[in-house]
């Protein structure tokens, strides 16, 4: 299975990295045990009814090699499609579908390639650009995971399953002649079909990501719950109806894992211990989160000061307290936790809870915090180089911040209560909304 992406993972790699300490790995664990197949921009189910009716397409009119070339070669193929879908989406919602491009991928490039046909008078075509990296970013790039987990296509080939041809006949058909659907289902030449605007539009009113009708969107929501997991998360939204919350928090959590508690096959799939797991992780990651981003308001307001007057902080010391209560009870779940796949998913954790649970001075916390953050900066790569550390000391004081680093306001004390990583829930509530699943919200 290809490598897919989460508004988490992209953050990860880049120059803006939100990962400080290395929580990412963890998070993204505990995610796929809990909500497997979904991620954090997962958020409009009609992309997988999309993905489904390019492929079909493609597998009408051109034969595809066996094995990893052809699913190269499919995923490829569903980029002209999508770029006219694009099109399409922006069209309906030009003539007054609210919602038919929410959630769209490459929104600004779709908008300006439409206005520029539409002013023009010219015939619409696939020739523009989708993102700045369609191919990762794109439908096929945020939705493919999705797609296996919803037993839409096979992992090996890209090929679709016969549920994946049951849910692209759903979808409506491309408005071309046959011979330039056949042209469509090949990227090299793609960009010579054209079509009208008012063809465009007309796709568009029937196309676009809220125009899904019921046999599809039967399908979608089969999809969506097509693997355990998310069909025991999902009878326990269902059960959650009316109190469902649009951002969700540890409390949250743990009345869904109360609720999957009471189910057999969640328990036999370990749900709860995974939403124990979460809640454990979070806390520790919030605690010592929190303490970090204390080392950067004191780097930027007090930078002549000596570290030794930060560790005599009454506040300072309440958060360190904080900080090693939470590592010895990640740590202590993590000893008696007998679901291996829920052990294994707090490993890259575990290393980081042991030092900070022998810091026995706040001081030995500011280099525990400080060694952390460096190995995990020296460890991700900006251009080629490792990245920068946010901030350092010169043994005596906090060295100031460099200015996208700095705060200027003493952050809050980590009460337990908030989830510093999204854990999925969002998303999937909002696709199964959208598909029947569960009611929507009042």
């Amino acid at each position: 299975m290809l490598p897919f992406l989460t508004a988490y993972d992209q953050v990860g790699g880049s120059s803006g990295s939100i990962d400080p300490l290395g929580a990412l790995q963890t998070y993204g664990t505990l995610a796929d045990l809990l909500l497997p197949g979904v991620t954090t921009i997962t958020t409009r189910s009609r992309y997988l009814s999309m993905v489904c009716a390019a492929l079909a397409n493609a597998e009408k009119w051109r034969p595809f090699l066996p094995g990893a070339s052809g699913l190269a070669q499919r995923r490829k193929s569903v980029e002209p499609f999508e770029r006219l879908w694009a099109l399409a989406c922006v069209a309906a919602r030009t003539s007054g579908h609210e919602g038919a491009a929410e959630g769209l991928r490459g929104i600004t490039y779709a908008e300006k390639s439409y206005q520029s046909f539409a002013s023009s008078g010219k015939k619409v075509n696939c020739d523009f650009p989708l993102l700045k990296y369609q191919s990762r970013t794109g439908a096929v790039g945020t939705y493919w995971t999705a797609l296996v987990g919803g037993q839409l296509v096979h992992a090996d080939s890209g090929s679709l399953a016969d549920e994946g041809h049951e849910l692209a006949k759903c979808f409506p058909e491309l408005p071309l002649e046959s011979k330039d659907r056949g042209r469509f289902a090949d990227p090299e030449s793609a960009h010579r079909v054209s079509l009208s605007l008012e063809d465009l539009a007309a796709w568009g009113e029937k196309c676009h990501l809220q125009a899904a009708g019921g046999k599809e969107r039967e399908r979608l929501g089969e999809a969506l719950t097509a693997d355990d997991r998310r069909e025991c998360v999902s009878h326990a939204l269902l059960r959650m109806v009316g109190d469902i919350p649009d951002v969700w928090e540890t409390g949250d959590l743990k009345r869904l894992r109360k609720i999957l508690a009471t189910v057999p096959r969640a328990v036999e799939r370990g749900l709860p211990v995974v939403i124990d797991a979460i809640v454990v992780t979070e806390q520790f990651h919030e605690a010592v989160l929190a303490a970090f981003d204390t080392l950067l308001w004191w780097g930027t307001q007090n930078s002549a000061k000596p570290i030794a007057d930060l560790v005599t902080d009454h506040d300072f010391k309440k958060a360190a307290d904080r900080c090693r209560e939470t590592a010895t009870n990640l740590r202590k779940f993590r000893e008696e936790c007998e679901k291996l796949d829920v052990r294994n998913s707090i490993e890259a954790l575990a290393g980081f809870c042991l030092q900070v649970d022998h810091s026995r001075s706040e001081r030995e916390l500011v280099d525990t915090l400080l060694d952390r953050h460096h190995r995990v900066q020296s460890g991700k790569l900006d251009g080629g180089m490792p990245k920068q550390d946010w901030i350092g000391c010169d043994s005596t004081m906090l060295l100031r911040p460099s200015p996208r680093f700095q705060r200027n306001e003493r952050p809050s004390r980590a009460a337990g209560m908030s989830l510093t990583h999204p854990y999925r829930v969002e998303p999937f509530v909002d696709m199964l909304r959208e598909n029947g699943v569960i009611p929507e919200s009042s």
